[in-house]
């Protein structure tokens, strides 16, 4: 069981700015993902609960925020590896990971990321996501960092046309919004 903050900066791309991204970086790997998203039984105060499933690996995640301002988002996260995928998390196991009285959570859908990394630049970890769920396709570049600002990468997308808009919304916020469109929830 862990937590840390986290500190990414979130930038939703075009099919277009994707391909383009892809030739900006050298991706030292390509991980396929799928999170398994659950909706509390009553308002959490989380931005996400999801189970992520990496090969035959389950890791339950919890988010909290702590601020936003714009495509920079400071979040809490809470983990804790799981044996298997549950088709409901218990408020007695939530609770004990965020050490706080949690509400029960059910097993809503899945959103599945071929993520591309790049570890070239100190302290900061690119994320390159293509996401396919409940027939959509998006895309998105993310950039985790534990220390500086990342102005270097930041530098090289802007020079490429690649800026941080507006505030991205999170895959877990998309993947809710889309799921009540199609009455999943």
């Amino acid at each position: 069981m862990s937590e840390n903050i986290e500190r990414e900066i979130k930038i939703s791309l075009t099919k277009e700015q994707y391909n383009t991204a892809v030739k900006l970086f050298q991706w030292g790997k390509i991980i396929e993902q799928t999170n398994f998203y659950y909706i509390p039984q009553r308002d959490s105060g989380m931005t996400s609960i999801r189970v992520r499933q990496i090969g035959d690996k389950y890791f339950l995640q919890l988010k909290a925020p702590i601020s936003e301002n714009g495509a920079l988002h400071v979040k809490k996260e809470y983990e804790q590896q799981l044996d298997s995928l549950p088709k409901k998390l218990t408020a007695q196991e939530l609770s004990k990971l965020v050490g706080r009285d949690f509400p029960a959570a059910d097993l809503t859908g899945s959103l599945h990321t071929q993520r591309k990394l790049c570890t070239d630049f100190d302290h900061v970890e690119i994320c390159l996501d293509k996401s396919e769920y409940l027939g959509v396709t998006d895309y998105e570049l993310e950039l985790e960092y534990t220390a500086d600002y990342p102005e270097k990468p930041l530098e090289i997308l802007k020079n490429a046309g690649i800026t941080q808009g507006e505030a991205v919304i999170g895959k877990y916020a998309r993947f809710m919004e889309r799921a009540k469109k199609l009455g999943k929830c």
